[in-house]
């Protein structure tokens, strides 16, 4: 019933404002950048006399949405944020979070930061773009194929291709629904999934520098900021290596450590089968679900410090 209620009161707020504002998480992944994009075509198609504006990070490209240009101060102090897979305030990526009339937070991860006035939010869901269009199906909202599609994106990588713990029957339920709507699915994997040459050398390149803890349980990947600089890929390209150490059956806890050009943050994203590591992440400034969890650390000297805590997890 809550959810239910809560599915309403997403369609009501969307109605009182002229003007509103989707922002993502901070290094954008497929889940938010197509929850954003989805929620952009789903309300200009469904309600009138809106002006919609996605901000932030654009995926892989390190530039900025152009809808950003088009912002004022009196657009922004009079419109809804709405918020799509941030779990924390401090990750959203809009500079202006704050002067906004009004926040209404979207997503699936565990609550570890009550904010906004108002939330859609159900952490049993693998992916927020499973919340966005089983909220989309239940309120009856025309879903073109092209905001189908960019839901299918976040649903198939957060999901891990529905191999992740998470995906339920409503994960796959919300499939059919975005496959009805219209999604090629065989474009979808082939966007994702067929590798550039640049990329497969990369990650072959990863996976020799990993390094290994604990009789080979915990195995991770650092990517330091001048390395960084010399891959021709962008953020969330260089972060796919991750996958080089997982379904390796010694291989307990993974990561991948890196640092852009010009950040003194480390970010970390760690993976397991098993174990809890969001225990661990939510200790360095991070966290998200379970299996599937990130950090922030502010330098390489800490990198020592959670691999210990992540053996720990372990022993």
């Amino acid at each position: 019933m809550e959810n239910k209620s809560n599915e309403l009161a997403l369609l009501k707020v969307i109605e009182q404002y002229e003007n509103i504002i989707i922002a993502k998480h901070v290094s954008p992944d497929w889940d938010t950048q197509g929850s954003a994009y989805a929620l952009r075509e789903i309300i200009l198609n469904n309600f009138n006399n809106k002006n919609v504006y996605v901000v932030g990070e654009k995926m892989n490209f390190g530039t900025r949405e152009e809808d950003e240009s088009k912002l004022t101060e009196g657009i922004i102090s009079t419109s809804l944020l709405i918020t799509v897979d941030v779990a924390n305030f401090e990750r959203v990526d809009f500079e202006f979070k704050e002067k906004v009339k009004e926040v209404f937070k979207v997503d699936h991860h565990l609550e570890v930061d009550n904010f906004g006035k108002g939330k859609l939010v159900d952490p049993s869901a693998i992916a927020c773009t499973q919340v966005i269009t089983l909220w989309s199906n239940n309120c009856n909202l025309k879903l073109t194929k092209l905001g189908a599609t960019y839901l299918y994106f976040g649903l198939i990588t957060d999901s891990g291709r529905f191999l992740f713990e998470k995906t339920n029957g409503k994960t796959f339920l919300a499939a059919k629904i975005l496959v009805e709507a219209g999604v090629i699915i065989t474009e979808v994997y082939s966007e994702l999934f067929l590798k550039k040459l640049e990329l497969a050398k990369w990650h072959n390149k990863a996976f020799s520098m990993a390094e290994f803890k604990n009789n080979n349980e915990i195995a991770y990947i650092k990517v330091t900021s001048d390395f960084f600089e010399t891959l021709n890929l962008g953020e969330e390209e260089v972060k796919s290596a991750l996958t080089v150490l997982s379904g390796i059956k010694e291989i307990k806890i993974w990561a991948l450590a890196y640092q852009t050009p010009g950040n003194e943050n480390v970010k970390v994203s760690i993976r397991s089968r098993d174990f809890n590591i969001n225990s661990v992440a939510t200790n360095y400034n991070g966290g998200g679900h379970k299996l599937a969890s990130g950090a922030k650390l502010n330098s390489w000297n800490e990198l020592d410090n959670l691999i210990t805590d992540l053996q720990d997890l372990i022993e």
